[in-house]
């Protein structure tokens, strides 16, 4: 998983055991999360809604596009990172 994921990185999961081969074999700590109620969080921290939030936020931002193509990807990413960091594009310009 080298190097895309940092070894500090902490996988939280849905309990699949694909993921705790993966976070063993990847040397990451792991911590399974549920859906129901009373088990979404996790050591009191340990989440996946913030993941979800940003899937959906990110699915909301590229569906316009419909379909941009791969070769672009990281650019429209960066795009949205941009634009969820709440800079202005004046801002933005004036920084490079």
């Amino acid at each position: 998983m080298q190097p895309l994921v940092p070894s500090d990185a902490v996988l939280c999961s849905d309990g699949a055991s694909g993921y705790a081969s993966l976070a063993r074999k990847g040397g990451i700590e792991h911590f399974v999360v549920g859906s129901k109620p009373g088990t979404r969080v996790t050591a009191g921290c340990y989440h996946i809604q913030n993941v979800n939030s940003l899937h959906a936020r990110y699915g909301g931002f590229i569906r316009p596009f419909r379909g941009p193509a791969i070769k672009n990807l990281n650019g429209y990413i960066r795009w949205l990172e941009v634009r969820l960091s709440g800079l202005r594009p004046a801002e933005i310009i004036q920084a490079l």
